[in-house]
């Protein structure tokens, strides 16, 4: 799942050299996505987590700051991102990059909750009052 989160990033931000100046209204969408990413280390600090599903050993649970509301704000953050990118480029290879990325982040999401149940006693408590990437949404 890792290896296809990268690949489809890597694909979604293809071609690396051009900047269409007529589109670049769509790297605002990107920013937003940024802006989250950095709200969401502002509470979850490096070292709590890593690239991979499942948690590290001396993890602990947030559940404050964007983490109030969805369970996986670096998530919603790298979609969002990735969105923007996609769009600014515009193209149908951008299109199925941010395909498989949904696709590797879904898995990701689901095997790291499946970890958290078992690691953390009050992890089915925030799932009941909490989403996983849009507040109020999904």
């Amino acid at each position: 799942l890792v290896i296809l989160q990268f690949t489809a990033i890597a694909i979604i931000a293809w071609p690396f050299a051009t900047l269409d100046l007529e589109r670049i209204q769509w790297l605002s969408i990107s920013a937003v996505g940024l802006l989250i990413g950095l709200y969401t280390l502002a509470h979850n600090k490096l070292g709590n987590f890593d690239i991979y599903p499942e948690p590290l050993p001396d993890a602990c649970l947030v559940t404050s700051g964007p983490y109030r509301w969805i369970r996986h704000p670096m998530y919603t953050s790298l979609l969002v991102m990735m969105l923007g990118v996609a769009l600014f480029h515009n193209t149908w290879a951008n299109y199925l990059g941010l395909l498989l990325l949904l696709i590797a982040v879904y898995g990701k999401i689901r095997r790291e909750e499946s970890h958290l149940h078992v690691r953390f006693e009050d992890y089915s408590d925030y799932v009941k009052r909490t989403h996983r990437l849009i507040p109020k949404v999904y």
